[in-house]
């Protein structure tokens, strides 16, 4: 078991395999949560968009979740194509399974229990592989990118989109006790909060041709979004760490709904996609 005060160790989404139904289904309804607000969902267009999916392409989902990306994949595919969405998580594969038959798409993806620094396919199987939110909770990230490149075709298009943990934000009085609990969230909820800043350099250093980034930064301002919950699971955390106080956590917390039920609240999180060519031989 990691150290309470090792870098990750309270990441929700660290060790999703060892999750039962309950808690599978609750995390998977927090992704669903916030894939619904609509500019997360002009973010997911845009960025899928950059990855130039067209209909009859074979396309890796890494880490898929609840199947988000995997069911907005499969629309693109269609005639022909095919999606397989893995994750480390049997569980959240089968919440998956039943998201995208409500969908209508469940008859084009294939599900896999992999684990993303061991994908169980062929060099060049896909035309392209992609992995969303899911690379900053993993230890041993490069290694996951690695094998996302080998499995990917000469040609074909490599693609993480993930958070910038330091980027989060939301609006409170207290700006210096926000700032500390950003930081512990970046630092203790994520394996590697600033992962995605590292991602030009890992995938040009893996041999990835024309790699380019742009960044996205959905906002809320609703009192029930998920950036409104995820400030206040950010202030757990940081209790949790001890980087704020218990009389701290209290006051900020009280301070933080004042805002909310005012109406005032303005949440996001700076979130970056950064893809390229796999080069031929």
């Amino acid at each position: 078991m990691p150290s309470p005060l090792e870098p990750g160790s309270l990441s929700a989404w660290r060790d999703t395999g060892s999750l039962d139904d309950t808690k599978a289904r609750e995390q998977a309804e927090r992704l669903e949560h916030r894939a619904r607000a609509a500019d997360e969902a002009a973010a997911r267009r845009d960025y899928l968009d950059l990855l130039r999916i067209v209909p009859g392409e074979r396309v890796l989902d890494v880490g898929c979740g609840s199947g988000v990306v995997t069911r907005e994949i499969a629309q693109r595919v269609i005639p022909g194509g095919k999606v397989v969405g893995t994750d480390s998580s049997a569980a959240f594969l089968s919440i998956a399974r039943d998201y995208a038959d409500a969908a209508g798409c469940g008859h084009v993806i294939e599900w896999r229990v992999a684990d993303c620094r061991t994908l169980p396919f062929a060099d060049g199987h896909f035309d392209a592989v992609i992995a969303a939110t899911v690379l900053a909770h993993v230890p041993g990230a490069e290694q996951a990118l690695t094998e996302m490149v080998r499995v990917t075709r000469p040609g074909g298009r490599v693609a993480v989109f993930d958070f910038d943990g330091d980027g989060l934000f939301f609006t409170h009085p207290d700006r210096n006790l926000s700032r500390r609990i950003v930081a512990a969230q970046c630092d203790y909820g994520a394996v590697n909060g600033q992962l995605i800043r590292e991602m030009p350099g890992i995938l040009t250093s893996l041999g990835l041709e024309d790699v380019k980034a742009k960044a996205f930064m959905p906002l809320e301002r609703e009192a029930g979004s998920f950036y409104a919950d995820m400030a206040r699971r950010a202030a757990k955390t940081a209790l949790q760490v001890g980087a704020i106080t218990d009389g701290e956590f209290a006051t900020w917390l009280r301070e933080f709904e004042f805002v909310v039920n005012s109406g005032r609240f303005i949440g996001g999180r700076l979130q970056l996609f950064v893809w390229g060519t796999r080069s031929n031989p």
